[in-house]
């Protein structure tokens, strides 16, 4: 939901932290205190920002390996916000933790930064690499090396009330055209209040519904400029003047986008396999199910992943490795991801798919996409360019055209093209 919004988990690292790599290049020490040794002390240090009820499954897991291998990890939970400027404070510190589960898309930015360690000696031994969703397994690639282990994965589909189309009398979309169409007729037949909800809130979360447009009409965060991304947002302008979309859906995060469907007032609503528990627990008696993303020139929707990662310099870098190649057995998986709803990063855990509904997210994987390279370290800003595109057509300010050539721009300025 909101806090684990794939789009806000796009936020980067957006200062050059040269001192984490002075102090990395030195072979600054991780395990939790800069009075380490070398080999480390015994204690596996992981830092996380699983809060609520997310970090519940995670230490399970945790406590699981602890039990099993006698080894003590000691977690800690850092707010999500605080998240990366706690790791470049370690970093300066020499105080960077055995472990650090990151955002996927900061994960050229940290290596780049020296805060985490090259992993590819680890993973050319332990040769699991092809078992992983080809766009999760790159999030980790920093030029042809690895940094990082997918740790888990989450992507976007077409949630939908089966009531309020049966009474508005529409199918479930399979295009951009008829989900358009389906939403001015919900609406206009007064089946629900909202023909489709979504969040378009201020900042990179509010352009996920433009991005996953863009990408089914063949284009990508990079080109927004051109014809799929003046396609997204006149498809945007048109819901929100037939009224399949509320112009109110500016204001809305994806779990305000989630209560307008589970109360019943929205027919449909793009959300991630987060959402499935939360219906299932606030509304039990709803009537939904789950379809693909609509298709437009191909199918797509947007990858949410997290990384696991090694601090630069740990003096328990064997140790962490081991922990992450356990964490990441499909039998532990299949345990775990349920309980965290969320989906594998890898495609042989069909243990962890345990519906129908969360069965048509892992389908979608495959079609995933995600930033990377210099996109994916300036992902969060070219987002929140292209919900301000969104901001401008909606509210008349701008062309679909100018806005979206100005967002262009403005995304090539931030790239330094």
């Amino acid at each position: 939901m909101s806090r684990e919004s794939s789009v806000r988990r796009t936020a980067s690292v957006l200062t050059v932290l040269t001192a984490a790599v002075s102090l990395a290049a030195c072979g600054s020490l991780g395990g939790g205190t800069s009075e380490d040794e070398d080999d480390g002390d015994g204690v596996i240090t992981f830092w996380h920002y699983y809060g609520d009820a997310h970090g519940v499954p995670l230490q399970a897991m945790l406590d699981k390996y602890s039990d099993e291998s006698g080894v003590e990890v000691e977690a800690r939970f850092i707010p999500f916000d605080d998240f990366n400027r706690t790791l470049q404070q370690a970093a300066a510190a020499g105080t960077l933790p055995d472990i650090a589960l990151i955002n996927a898309f900061d994960t050229t930015q940290m290596a780049e930064a020296g805060i985490i360690e090259d992993l590819t000696p680890y993973a050319e031994e332990w040769g699991e690499q092809d078992a992983y969703y080809e766009t999760g397994w790159e999030s980790g690639q920093v030029d042809g090396a690895t940094y990082a282990i997918p740790h888990l994965a989450d992507v976007y589909a077409l949630y939908y009330n089966e009531d309020v189309l049966a009474e508005a009398d529409v199918e479930v979309p399979e295009t951009w055209d008829e989900l358009e169409a389906a939403a001015t007729k919900i609406t206009q037949s007064d089946a629900a209040p909202n023909g489709l909800a979504m969040s378009g809130i201020e900042g990179a979360e509010g352009a996920t519904g433009v991005l996953l447009r863009t990408l089914a009409a063949g284009g990508d965060l990079a080109d927004f400029g051109g014809e799929a991304g003046v396609a997204a947002l006149e498809s945007m302008q048109r819901m929100t003047e037939s009224g399949g979309l509320s112009e109110g859906f500016l204001t809305w995060n994806e779990d305000d986008a989630m209560a307008a469907f589970t109360n019943g007032e929205a027919g449909m609503a793009i959300n991630s396999a987060s959402a499935i528990n939360v219906i299932r627990e606030s509304a039990p008696d709803l009537a939904w199910s789950v379809a693909p993303l609509p298709e437009d020139v191909t199918e797509a929707t947007f990858l949410s992943a997290e990384n696991l990662t090694i601090g630069a310099g740990s003096g328990d870098a064997d140790a962490a490795w081991d922990l992450i190649e356990w964490m990441q057995q499909p039998s532990e998986l299949e345990e775990y991801l349920p309980a965290r709803n969320k989906l594998p990063a890898r495609d042989d855990v069909p243990g962890a798919v345990t519906d129908p509904e969360r069965a048509t997210f892992a389908d979608q994987l495959v079609n995933a996409w995600a930033p990377n390279g210099d996109m994916a370290a300036r992902s969060n800003e070219a987002l929140t360019l292209v919900q301000q595109a969104l901001q401008s057509v909606i509210s008349g300010a701008a062309s679909p055209t100018d806005a979206a050539a100005d967002t262009q721009a403005a995304i090539d300025e931030a790239m330094g093209s």
